[in-house]
């Protein structure tokens, strides 16, 4: 992952004392290798977003969305404790690997209106971890990451559709687990 100068600078300004571990330590181990390929097909306008918020961020799009799934899945405070502390993420390792391009637009694509080729090397926890939540929505590892990434620039009515089934999933465990107090404390 290309690691932008603005955020080396970032980097070296904030204090990893700052940041408290908070919740029970996690393995983040390998999340600075780029070994897995996430391909998504997406709309114009959200390739058209993903370059603007790149280029005023001074960052690549695969650097941009890595963060954006790491804190999609770790959270925004562990993110900054990863970037703080210098693990996870932004683990120094020798040898780095770029890969973002755009690939040939198929002459019909299976996914209509969605025309832009994404293809970023992500790391493999991060793959996983989004696979999982696609599996438990009930769409495709491509379909679930378009929605974050449009929710995500365009607000969540961009994306509802595919995460609203994640929403039931955990509406449908939380009313499980208030289910079981009350059983519970029946008895």
């Amino acid at each position: 992952m290309r690691i932008s100068r603005s955020t080396m600078a970032g980097l070296q300004q904030v204090s990893g004392d700052r940041l408290s571990e908070l919740i029970p330590t996690r393995d983040y181990s390998n999340l600075n290798r780029q070994d897995c390929q996430l391909r998504v097909w997406l709309p114009d306008p959200v390739k058209r977003s993903l370059e603007e918020i790149c280029e005023i961020n001074e960052t690549s799009m695969t650097a941009y969305l890595t963060e954006y799934f790491a804190t999609y899945l770790f959270g925004h405070h562990e993110l900054l404790r990863m970037r703080a502390k210098g693990i996870g993420l932004y683990e120094l390792k020798p040898l780095t690997r770029y890969n973002m391009e755009s690939v040939a637009v198929p002459t019909e694509p299976d996914l209509g209106k969605n025309i832009f080729a994404l293809k970023i090397w992500v790391p493999d926890k991060i793959k996983d971890g989004l696979r999982s939540l696609a599996e438990r929505a009930g769409v495709t590892l491509g379909e679930f990451s378009r929605a974050l990434i449009c929710a995500h620039l365009f607000g969540y009515e961009y994306g509802k559709s595919k995460l609203m089934n994640i929403t039931m999933l955990n509406e449908n465990v939380a009313q499980e687990w208030e289910n079981a107090l009350i059983d519970n404390e029946a008895f």
